[in-house]
């Protein structure tokens, strides 16, 4: 940034390219074609000032108030929220182990306008969408002129698991709109993304676009290309590839440890976050006791758009929080349980029966 700030011209402080800063453009097309198993150029490249207003451009652009379009279920927050300004109606999808439940989608909306998937990591369940699922997905998207859009969040970040390539590779007939983020493998605050659109949409997309935001920042869209184009940010990945496996081998040790027999993670094989499923007390009241201690988790049934029965789980962020502090938060998640899984009783009977209910010992809240 200093090293641009030093080298600024006044052409460079003027309105710039809708589609954003050209070095920026073709870096992140080398880019996901070398990782992510896809071609596109850097022409259809679009800079956006980050993912979810990405997804507000997509929406606005591609959908009719009114317009069905297919959500997976549980989802992703910003799609929903993206897909309700553009007034469309939406559609829940189940997903199960091989991702978004195609057929089933069809039988609820075949005439969809648009579908959103997160295909190499369901957010926020995590799984991978199967091969049979993005063939008959993209098949469906054909025939009925619908495009898919497919969010890439965190797919740079693996454990042990081979890369899946993204749903874009697989699109002969131009019908996936690719979104992609620099929040989760640099930060936030970059508010920079990007999206892959067909060539059909590109030009309408950015007349659009003229009238909305114009594009993102130009200073940062430079910096961001030279740290790509010298080779800094695939080395910040691998050596970040490495820190994330850490923690994720910290977060299993400490359920084991504090939560065992109560919490149970499922597995991780990429990204940021962690699924775990709870045994007794529900999710609901074990996130306001977390909170109440520090520790921020969400339960999993928030993310469904129709409240689910038999779901009582927990999302664990971990992308942010070291080993030492991943160690401390369970605890304190371990005591959160333990308060949730108390029965409710009157100040009354707790002095009559004051060492009724669970152990309150260290041990007990490190075993539960």
């Amino acid at each position: 940034m200093s090293r641009r700030l030093r080298s600024v011209t006044v052409s460079q402080l003027d309105y710039s390219d809708p589609a954003g800063f050209q070095g920026l453009r073709e870096a992140i097309a080398h880019h996901v074609q070398a990782a992510r198993g896809t071609r596109c150029t850097g022409d259809q490249v679009v800079v956006v000032a980050g993912a979810q207003r990405g997804l507000e451009h997509i929406c606005n652009f591609v959908l009719d108030p009114g317009d069905k379009a297919w959500l997976e279920e549980p989802g992703y927050f910003g799609a929903r929220s993206a897909l309700v300004g553009a007034g469309a109606r939406i559609v829940p999808v189940p997903v199960d182990e091989h991702g978004l439940d195609v057929h089933e989608g069809m039988a609820r909306a075949r005439d969809a306008r648009l579908v959103y998937v997160t295909p190499s990591h369901q957010f926020p369940i995590g799984v991978p969408m199967s091969l049979p699922r993005r063939l008959a997905l993209l098949k469906w998207a054909s025939a009925a002129g619908a495009w898919v859009v497919e969010d890439d969040y965190d797919s740079e970040f693996r454990y042990g698991a081979r890369p899946v390539p993204c749903l874009h590779g697989l699109d002969t007939d131009g019908r996936v709109i690719y979104v992609g983020s620099f929040s989760k493998t640099l930060f936030p605050a970059l508010r920079l993304g990007f999206l892959i659109v067909p060539a059909d949409l590109r030009e309408p997309l950015l007349a659009a676009r003229r009238a909305a935001d114009v594009h993102p920042p130009l200073l940062e869209q430079t910096a961001l290309a030279d740290l790509m184009a010298d080779g800094h940010f695939e080395r910040h990945l691998r050596r970040m590839r490495a820190v994330y496996a850490e923690r994720v081998e910290a977060l299993g040790a400490a359920a084991k440890r504090y939560c065992s027999g109560v919490l149970r993670l499922r597995p991780v094989r990429t990204g940021l976050h962690a699924v775990a499923d709870l045994a007794g007390p529900p999710a609901d009241a074990v996130c306001r006791e977390a909170r109440s201690r520090g520790v921020d988790v969400t339960s999993l049934s928030a993310y469904y758009l129709q409240r689910p029965r038999g779901i009582n789980g927990l999302v664990l962020g971990f992308g942010a929080v070291g080993p030492d502090g991943i160690r401390s938060g369970m605890e304190r998640l371990a005591a959160a349980i333990e308060a949730a899984n108390r029965p409710v009783r009157s100040a009354k009977a707790v002095a009559l029966h004051p060492r009724r209910g669970l152990p309150t010992e260290t041990a007990g809240a490190r075993r539960l």
